[in-house]
């Protein structure tokens, strides 16, 4: 049996009990103290005052014109006049007398509660969320209060109701400990939920900063007005949130709604990308959300009254899945897992939002499952909905992972030389740089300057292909030579750069140029054929020859250049230069023997 199929069974059973408690409408009730709980439907008869004239007095005249609702159990529907419902009580002398009448449905704008014994009111208590609630008679957030019948005696209880809303009256007593532990559940309940949703909330403003992100701003306006919209439904804002605000504790439901609508349009559109997808649907869910907004606005300023404004938001509620259904399940048979989060989301949403319309325009009863059949779909959805950020926040992330990658590679592309996959000028740049800063007496840094003896020869003997090959295998044979933190570099043609670091003195780093040239007195072998090549080395020391790139690029080619001029297969250091041409001054300086 599918949920649907469930749903359905539940609303027949609820409608077939409801009929036969009209058919007990009018039976006196017998209050008994083994009972923790009074269900006062069953004996409710009712009578209608259209031009709200009738007070208790003509009413009570009037007894034999009430009549058994015609209606589900505890529900009149929307209604427009002044409704008066009748039960009458007995008493048996033996019972205690003490109840609290309770009224679980906090939308309800006045209630005048009259208790009547010997056909004289005995007492008048006024209820409905026009009274702010510090000023009612139980600190409850449904409408209650404490009623005593003398024992012995018969009674009626008279209620006169008038609201804006729908006229649900789930009537019943109860005593004040069962009340105050049901209540305490409930709250509980309620404020889990609300915890939900404020933690959602929050969540999603966090990362509407964070990330400057609409679409979860969107979803934080969603969620944070639906949890509101519950929390005024069920008679809780007004005992925790607004206690003293009687404009808030008759309004902020449908007013939350308003806003829940253009946030969730504006979160579906963003998140199913429904501008990209179709101009059509984006105009439609623009108009929804728009017209939406410009509701809540006209409520707030009182050009639309209560009824109109609920009216409003259940159209523009059902106008919401009618333009996003279609964007969901597009996106959804292109293979989009957000979208079918969203569809399955929205169609527990529809379910609950059809049981709670249906309750409002007085179709179904009231009972534990309508009662809280959108508030449990609307959860499900919200959830649902946190999936799809969760989706589409991996998509980012996967996003951004391929930019950064795409970014690496175009950057080790350009710090790369295309033939021996060595670093080039640019990535020499970036080791320097990144190591110089580092050098210090005791722990030199070395810059080797590397040219190719005979490299022209080979490349003219066995062409360039060959020569490309050459250069391959140089690569090869300088990385193996070097230690794991040194970099081999090519310049360009024949040179090569190596950077060492960590070096104790200059004997260190004349001893590792040397390597170089003796480990190139091997033959290489290309195509079949061998080939010999040479290295002269010059390089620079940092600090001592500079503590800058190109100071000590400047430096070790000089030093290159002046071992080629000496008869290349050498390795000559800058500060060798240096302390030849010292020495060379000296002696032009010094006097000639024989002079004095």
């Amino acid at each position: 049996m599918n949920c649907f199929t469930r749903w359905l069974l539940a609303v027949t059973l609820t409608l077939a009990s409801c009929a036969a408690c009209a058919a007990w409408a009018g039976e006196p009730l017998r209050l008994a103290d083994d009972r923790a709980s009074i269900d006062l439907w069953p004996a409710v008869t009712v009578l209608s005052d259209p031009e709200h004239r009738l007070d208790e007095r003509s009413v009570l005249a009037r007894a034999a014109d009430f009549r058994p609702p015609q209606s589900p159990h505890a529900n009149l529907g929307v209604r427009r006049d002044t409704v008066w419902l009748r039960v009458p009580i007995v008493v048996p002398a033996s019972e205690r007398g003490h109840w609290v009448l309770d009224i679980d449905y906090a939308s309800l704008d006045r209630i005048d509660v009259f208790v009547v014994s010997d056909g004289l009111v005995t007492q008048h208590h006024r209820l409905g969320d026009e009274r702010v609630f510090s000023a009612r008679p139980l600190p409850s957030n449904t409408h209650a209060v404490a009623l005593t019948f003398e024992r012995g005696v018969e009674h009626e209880l008279l209620l006169r109701v008038r609201t804006t809303s729908s006229m649900i009256v789930p009537l019943r007593l109860v005593g004040a400990v069962p009340l105050q532990a049901e209540q305490a559940r409930v709250q509980m309940a309620q404020g889990l939920l609300a915890g939900l949703g404020l933690a959602l909330t929050v969540y999603s403003l966090v990362h509407a900063v964070m990330l400057r992100s609409a679409m979860f701003a969107h979803y934080a306006l969603t969620v944070g007005c639906t949890t509101l919209f519950f929390y005024a439904f069920y008679g809780l804002a007004p005992q925790h949130l607004w206690p003293t605000n009687d404009w808030l504790t008759r309004n902020a439901a449908p007013l939350m709604v308003l806003l829940a609508i253009v946030g969730g349009v504006r979160f579906i559109g963003a998140a199913l990308h429904v501008r990209e997808l179709s101009r059509g649907l984006h105009r439609a869910q623009t108009a929804v959300w728009v017209a939406a907004l410009g509701c809540a606005a006209g409520f707030v300023v009182g050009a639309l009254d209560y009824p109109s404004t609920q009216a409003a938001g259940t159209l523009l509620g059902v106008a919401c899945m009618l333009v996003t259904l279609p964007a969901a399940l597009l996106r959804a048979r292109r293979g989009d897992r957000a979208a079918w989060a969203v569809t399955a989301g929205w169609a527990i949403y529809a379910c609950g939002a059809f049981t709670m319309a249906l309750l409002l325009r007085g179709r179904l009863p009231f009972n534990e499952w309508t009662e809280y059949a959108f508030q449990i779909g609307s959860a499900i959805e919200m959830l649902s909905w946190l999936i799809v950020l969760s989706m589409r926040m991996d998509e980012v992330r996967q996003s951004a992972h391929r930019v950064h990658a795409e970014r690496d590679v175009m950057r080790s592309l350009a710090e790369t030389d295309a033939l021996t996959g060595l670093p080039n000028r640019r990535g020499l740049r970036q080791r320097l740089d990144a190591s110089l800063p580092a050098c210090a007496p005791g722990r030199l840094g070395a810059l080797f300057m590397v040219d190719l003896d005979g490299f022209k020869a080979v490349n003219d003997r066995l062409g360039h292909d060959a020569g490309d090959l050459l250069l391959k295998a140089v690569a090869e044979r300088l990385r193996g030579l070097v230690r794991g933190g040194d970099t081999v570099v090519r310049l360009g043609g024949d040179e090569f750069v190596i950077c060492a670091d960590a070096l104790p003195g200059t004997a260190e780093a004349q001893r590792l140029g040397e390597k170089f040239v003796q480990a190139f007195g091997a033959p290489f072998s290309i195509d079949g054929q061998l080939c010999s090549v040479g290295l002269t080395v010059g390089y620079a020391l940092a600090p001592l020859d500079g503590s800058d790139a190109d100071a000590l690029l400047k430096r070790a080619d000089a030093a290159l250049y002046a071992g080629k001029a000496a008869g290349k297969g050498r390795v000559l250091g800058a500060h060798q230069m240096r302390a030849d041409s010292e020495g060379f001054r000296s002696s032009v300086a010094a006097p000639l023997p024989g002079s004095v």
